[in-house]
């Protein structure tokens, strides 16, 4: 019998001897042999081992630092670092060849084999992942990123290396956006962030990344875009995370604007001053709650009347001038961006923000109707021009009972024929943005102006309070009367708190028409600049302007009415009168003129009241203030000797 050696040997030599059938036979057996040897250590390899060469390919063997975002797959507390399954890096040689490298492995450190290309043979070795950020030779941060659940998907790294052995670091850091909501069946399509620093675009340090410490820099304030894909990602009452690669800095003025797949958006502004800080290779924290919406309206899709509903947001964009909108408030927003509609009808509180070149053209409608108890709110840096045909005004409120406020826009309105106003309001508040109207602006309750730019031009009165008060605070305001008008119209171009002029008798208690900042140029054509409302005798007396005090700002007042001052501050004919009138050393410029017909510069009809400057009593002889000497500290007059020329008396300190 023979040994084992002994038959092995007899077993080899026989099949040398063989021919080729068994010696294939052999080879098999052998590669086989092989490829279970490599098998069974290939997962140490993975992790301990010298990269392949396969067929005298070069295998490149890449890790990452332990910090790196690569994937972000929760393990308790912790995140492991795994290459994914796809995953590509473009390889860039000493010899300047350029080749993409892929993965098929799932795990902390995985071999490359070239893919496409020209293979990288020659050291030293540059690394980007993922392939595409090296963008034909210009390193890029991309401006979109796509979603990946839990994780970060192809965080931006690179590696230099003189060996096929690539440790790659993060060149950026991560904003993870926790997005929640109380609505229910919303879904993330996309969301948008942008800042004052560059998120996305060339990177400006590519060549001195690793001297720079791995931490890539970009110019420009050009944002980046998550998107979700078609069906999005689902968001609720928990949190949702969403990840973004961006560049490590301190950014301000940070933007993040989220879109459903119904087209819904919600835009939030990190408040002024405050910043988020990204490092490299970290992840800072946003959480967002998504309960306001908006919604990206189209006017020229359709004919049909819009409804905006309550608490909803919505940015009208194109021209119809055959669709009207209602807004039922509710506190929303709707932006006008260039849009172009027949009519607005605002049914509760609402704020308006204005942007490019917008306009409503109505006839029998006032363009933007407001109901009773609202308050609108037009902010912005776009223009709205609104034309008013036959209505009660280009922005009117119910029953004159609704308030509005301008913080900021342009608005152009013109009280076309047969429209009684240019603004028809309840309270009015300014504050800023430029009002220019032809027509008049009219309240029933008190109005503020505190900022911004009025030109109140055309009508019988320029600005008419009817029961309120007018406090002039700040801005420039110009009040005209409509050149040419008869005395039927009403005469003045500045009034506060007086009655409507009808001869039945009613009307509401007058209010006071303070002036104690900005500048004011009050023109009056058939009446006075600043006064009470003039009534022809017989008519009401039950109302009055309560006093006029001007005691800040520059002011000018003016008329060409032979019957009135530029200053008119009591009644003709019994009608109205005004209790007090009081000019102040606080005032820095009040000029008084008279036109070439007009008599005086202060008027008080029939009816006397108490006219003091810098506390002394004017009564007694100001009724024709041609015939006074002016010796008081803080005043003083000029009064030209040319006949027929403009009188002008100009208070000024000295």
């Amino acid at each position: 019998m023979k040994k084992a050696g002994e038959k092995i040997m007899e077993k080899e030599i026989s099949i040398l001897n063989c021919g080729g059938r068994v010696m294939k036979k052999l080879f098999v057996f052998i590669t086989a042999l092989s490829l279970g040897l490599f098998f069974s250590c290939s997962k140490e390899d993975a992790v301990t081992g010298e990269p392949e060469t396969q067929k005298g390919k070069v295998v490149f063997r890449a890790t990452t630092e332990p910090a790196t975002k690569t994937a972000l797959e929760q393990d308790g507390s912790s995140y492991k670092v795994v290459w994914q399954n796809g995953d590509r890096i473009t390889v860039v040689d000493g010899a300047s060849n350029v080749g993409v490298y892929s993965t098929t492995s799932t795990t902390t450190r995985a071999d490359f084999t070239f893919e496409s290309g020209t293979e990288a043979t020659t050291p030293n070795y540059k690394a980007f992942y993922p392939a595409t950020m090296y963008n034909s030779g210009t390193p890029t941060l991309p401006a979109t990123q796509n979603y990946a659940e839990g994780n970060i998907s192809g965080s931006p790294m690179y590696s230099e290396s003189g060996t096929e052995s690539l440790a790659f670091k993060n060149i950026c850091g991560i904003i993870r956006l926790n997005v929640s909501t109380t609505l229910s069946g919303k879904k993330v399509r996309k969301i948008i962030l942008s800042a004052d620093q560059g998120m996305s675009g060339a990177i400006t340090n590519a060549a001195t990344l690793a001297a720079d410490g791995y931490v890539a820099t970009v110019s420009g304030t050009a944002g980046v875009t998550l998107d979700c894909g078609e069906s999005g990602v689902s968001i609720g009452s928990t949190a949702t995370p969403f990840h973004f690669s961006v560049p490590a800095n301190t950014y301000t003025g940070l933007e993040i604007t989220v879109i459903t797949t119904d087209g819904l958006s919600q835009t939030r502004t990190l408040k002024s001053g405050k910043s988020i800080v990204v490092g490299r290779s970290s992840l800072a924290g946003i959480s967002l709650s998504f309960n306001d919406i908006m919604l990206v309206i189209d006017l020229t899709e359709s004919n049909d009347e819009v409804t905006i509903p309550a608490g909803v947001n919505a940015k009208l964009i194109g021209s119809n001038i055959n669709r009207s909108v209602i807004i039922e408030g509710g506190g929303s927003t709707v932006y006008l961006d260039n849009a172009t509609m027949s009519k607005i009808n605002v049914q509760d509180d609402a704020i308006i923000e204005l942007t490019g070149t917008n306009a409503i053209n109505s006839s029998y409608n006032n363009p933007i109707d407001i109901k009773e108890g609202s308050t609108v709110t037009f902010r912005g840096d776009g223009t709205i021009n609104l034309y008013a045909y036959y209505c009660s005004g280009a922005i009117a409120c119910e029953n004159n009972n609704a308030n509005i406020v301008i913080e900021g826009g342009t608005l152009n309105l013109v009280a076309g024929a047969g429209a009684i106003h240019a603004i028809s309001a309840g309270g009015l508040t300014i504050s800023g943005g430029t009002v220019s109207t032809s027509g008049n602006i009219y309240a029933e309750k008190d109005v503020t102006i505190s900022g911004g730019e009025v030109n109140a031009i055309g009508g019988a009165q320029g600005i008419y309070v009817n029961g309120g008060d007018l406090l002039i605070t700040g801005g420039t305001i110009v009040a005209e009367q409509t050149e040419g008008l008869s005395w039927g119209s009403g005469p003045n171009a500045l009034v506060a708190g007086i009655v409507v002029n009808t001869k039945d008798g009613g009307g509401a208690e007058g209010g006071n028409l303070t002036i104690s900042g900005g500048t004011v140029n009050a023109i009056g054509h058939i009446g006075p600049g600043i006064g009470s409302v003039w009534t022809r005798s017989g008519w009401s007396y039950s109302s009055w302007t309560k006093s006029i005090v001007i005691s800040g700002g520059t002011v000018t007042a003016s008329t060409e009415a032979s019957d009135f001052g530029a200053i008119h501050y009591s009644g003709f004919g019994n009608a109205t009168r005004c209790d007090v009138i009081t000019i102040t050393e606080g005032i820095t410029k009040l000029t008084l003129i008279k036109g070439a017909t007009a008599a005086k510069m202060f008027s008080s009809g029939d009816v006397s009241a108490t006219f003091t400057v810098d506390g002394k009593d004017m009564t007694g002889y100001l009724t024709d203030p041609a015939s006074v000497d002016w010796t008081f500290d803080h005043i003083q007059r000029t009064v030209s000797t040319t006949t027929n020329e403009n009188d002008t008396w100009t208070f000024t300190k000295k």
